[in-house]
């Protein structure tokens, strides 16, 4: 078995992260490291979508009813939450919900899991939970994909209409007192690069050379 549980999604991102560009100026944001007194799971508000492997993959180790069709994709169930089970910051149009796999100390039932079994902390998770709140894009005129920090301005800039997810999460939004994202991301990053076989931090170093996107 690979180094997380979901061998063909794995080797899909592999590929996805050796082709990818990077947004050298927003891995320079200021970011606060996830801090769950803080924030109590906020980016597991509303679930998270997920694929016919993941499906199968999860309901072989949590026997239950944990995932719900939302449209024509398949997301995890949430349950209704009380206003103290919120982070703090919640955005007003964030539903008051929580994914069914957060516990009551706002830990993921799929990462204790794994660690109980001596594994990858993330080795469980769906890619979308541990990548937050890095994303992958298709930047205009660029012909592959941007791994970024979404933020913001920069959707504004692009005109996205629709509410905002990371950069509205307390680990995704710019906090002008953490250092930069590269920095507080290096678990995301280096998990990537071991998953793919190229050196992120490397590349996200101060003193490497680079173009805007490279």
């Amino acid at each position: 078995m690979g180094l997380t549980g979901f061998p063909k999604l794995e080797t899909d991102l592999a590929q996805t992260v050796r082709e990818a560009a990077l947004d050298y100026e927003s891995f320079q944001t200021p970011l606060r490291a996830c801090d769950l007194s803080r924030c109590k799971g906020m980016c597991c508000h509303d679930g998270v979508f997920v694929g016919r492997e993941e499906r199968e993959v999860i309901e072989g180790v949590f026997e239950g009813d944990y995932f719900e069709k939302r449209g024509t994709r398949l997301k995890t169930k949430t349950s209704p939450a009380e206003d103290q089970l919120l982070g703090e910051g919640y955005a007003t149009h964030f539903p008051k919900t929580r994914c069914v796999f957060l516990d009551e100390h706002h830990h993921c039932r799929l990462q204790s899991l794994a660690m109980r079994e001596e594994r990858h902390p993330w080795f469980w998770k769906p890619f979308p939970c541990w990548l937050h709140p890095l994303g992958f894009r298709r930047q205009k005129g660029l012909g592959r994909p941007l791994l970024s920090l979404p933020s913001l301005a920069a959707e504004r800039e692009r005109g996205e209409a629709g509410p905002s997810f990371a950069p509205c999460t307390t680990c995704g939004k710019r906090d002008e007192g953490g250092p930069p994202a590269w920095q507080v991301l290096q678990g995301e990053l280096s998990f990537l690069s071991e998953i793919s076989g190229r050196n992120l931090l490397k590349e996200l170093s101060p003193t490497a050379p680079r173009t805007r996107f490279d």
